[in-house]
């Protein structure tokens, strides 16, 4: 059964990120893009920077790179400069991902719930715990 997890993860994820991207591209997005865009409304802190975006979905600075540039030429996110360190951005949404912002959100909450239906209050938090530790287990 162990042998089988990994391969099991990886179906789930290609599902999920399927009908993610199905949902991104109504909008001419990818569906990383709409991860991020809800990530950024989602998160009190004013303080996103590429690191975070790095950190937060587990990607390579390469890849980040990539991502927020395209985002950006797209209108899609804002780099303001910070005060004490002129090399940090500080990244944040822009006025069409705003727009953009109350479908992402209401996407986003239905297929968490459509995920978890599946489990029942107790496995649920099993799960959702299970899965933020993974990556950190796996990393060591």
């Amino acid at each position: 059964m162990t042998s089988d997890v990994a391969h099991l993860l990886k179906v789930a994820s290609n599902e999920i990120s399927r009908g993610i991207n199905t949902f991104a591209s109504k909008y001419g997005l990818t569906g990383t893009q709409v991860q991020i865009i809800h990530y950024l409304a989602d998160t009190d802190n004013d303080n996103i920077y590429q690191k975070t975006i790095e950190s937060e979905f587990n990607i390579r600075r390469s890849t980040a790179t990539n991502i927020l540039k395209t985002m950006e030429r797209n209108g899609l996110i804002l780099r303001r400069s910070v005060k004490n360190d002129s090399r940090l951005k500080r990244i944040v949404l822009s006025d069409k991902s705003k727009e953009m912002q109350d479908a992402i959100d209401k996407f986003m909450t239905s297929n968490d719930q459509k995920i978890l239906s599946t489990l029942g209050t107790l496995e649920r938090r099993s799960f959702v715990h299970a899965l933020k530790k993974i990556p950190q287990k796996l990393k060591k």
